[in-house]
């Protein structure tokens, strides 16, 4: 019985295309996504798998940093406006010589790392991905928003390493090594974990909708 009211009231609060308001909550959701973007940047997953048991004398090992989960968190928890508030907030931090939030630091000259495409795709990603959750939260809806942010993210970030590596005169051997460690091998888990921080920001949204009205 308590349940079932429950899911009426989370039922009755969740509108997927209501506008959240300026107040002391929205800022402060917006300081808590900025705060997980930059705790995500320095986090690394590692997860070994030792196939011995499966009859294969191999060893596996997995790392992963899931900045790109993190920002379509934040564009499902936030929307497009405080998404691209929370992204642009931390941009601007690292561009300043005394918020060093990027992977390899931070300040102006950031702009010629070979990673920076990556940071500056996020906004792209972000509005992308909240304009096609507007309707809803639908697995269609979570989909299409999580493939097309991690694509948005890898292909304006690859294209972006590409110019700058060129200016630097690097070989293609270089680069074509860069864009498979740093896309191809990650595009895949970008979205399996995106899909899973969508989901998890589509039920913190609706808790949130009741709590602060």
């Amino acid at each position: 019985m308590i349940n079932k009211r429950v899911k009426q009231e989370l039922k009755k609060y969740h509108k997927p295309n209501i506008k959240i308001k300026f107040c002391l909550g929205t800022i402060s959701l917006v300081a808590l996504c900025v705060m997980l973007l930059i705790i995500a940047t320095f986090t690394q997953i590692k997860i070994n798998f030792n196939l011995a048991d499966a009859g294969i004398n191999s060893y596996l090992k997995f790392e992963y940093i899931p900045q790109i989960p993190v920002v379509l968190f934040t564009a499902a928890l936030l929307g497009e406006f405080w998404g691209l508030a929370a992204i642009l907030i931390y941009i601007i931090m690292g561009l300043t010589p005394w918020f060093p939030v990027f992977a390899l630091g931070g300040g102006l000259s950031y702009i010629f790392q070979y990673n920076f495409g990556y940071i500056f795709a996020f906004i792209f990603s972000v509005l992308t991905s909240a304009k096609e959750l507007k309707s809803g939260y639908s697995i269609t809806n979570i989909l299409f928003a999580v493939v097309y942010g991690v694509f948005i993210i890898h292909i304006i970030g690859t294209v972006y390493m590409i110019v700058i590596a060129l200016l630097r005169h690097e070989n293609w051997d270089f680069i074509g090594n860069w864009i498979y460690f740093q896309s191809l091998s990650k595009i895949l888990y970008d979205i399996v974990f995106g899909i899973i921080a969508v989901i998890l920001a589509k039920f913190i949204r609706k808790i949130l909708w009741i709590i602060m009205g």
